[in-house]
C-alpha cells in the first residue's frame, strides 16, 4: 500500500500534469499566454516538471480558458456582472426637464400661497 501512495500513484499524477502542462503550452495561442513568453513556458515547464507545471497554470495560462489543452474559449461558468440599473425592478427616472418643470411649478404654487396669506391678513 505505501508503494502505491508513495512510489506509484504520486509520480504518475506529475507525470500526466506534466504532459497536460507541455501540449497546453504548445497549443495556446501566443497572443493569449501572460508574462512570458510561449518559447520561456515550455522551457520553464520542461527543464522544471513540477514547479514549471504548477507556474504555468498560475501565472501563464490563459485567463478563462477552458480545460482541454490549448483552449481559448472561455469557460460558461462565469457570470455576467449586472449593476442595479440593468436590473427589471430598477425605478425609472423621469426626464429631467420634467422634474425641473415640476420642481419650478411647486415653488411657483408655493410663493403664490405666500403672496396670498401677506395679504389676507394684513393688520396680524
Amino acid at each position: 500500500m505505501a508503494r502505491l501512495l508513495g512510489f506509484g500513484f504520486v509520480p504518475l499524477v506529475l507525470l500526466a500534469l506534466w504532459a497536460y502542462c507541455v501540449f497546453d503550452v504548445i497549443a495556446s495561442d501566443e497572443t493569449l499566454i501572460r508574462n512570458l513568453p510561449k518559447g520561456m513556458w515550455l522551457v520553464i515547464v520542461i527543464f522544471l516538471p513540477d514547479l514549471g507545471s504548477l507556474a504555468w497554470l498560475a501565472l501563464g495560462r490563459p485567463l478563462y480558458a477552458g480545460w482541454r489543452p490549448g483552449d481559448t474559449s472561455t469557460r460558461k461558468s462565469r457570470r455576467r456582472v449586472v449593476g442595479p440599473e440593468d436590473r427589471n425592478d430598477f425605478p425609472v427616472r423621469e426626464d429631467p426637464e420634467e422634474r425641473l418643470r415640476a420642481w419650478e411649478e411647486n415653488l411657483r404654487r408655493r410663493e403664490e400661497d405666500l403672496r396670498g396669506k401677506g395679504e389676507e391678513d394684513p393688520k396680524a
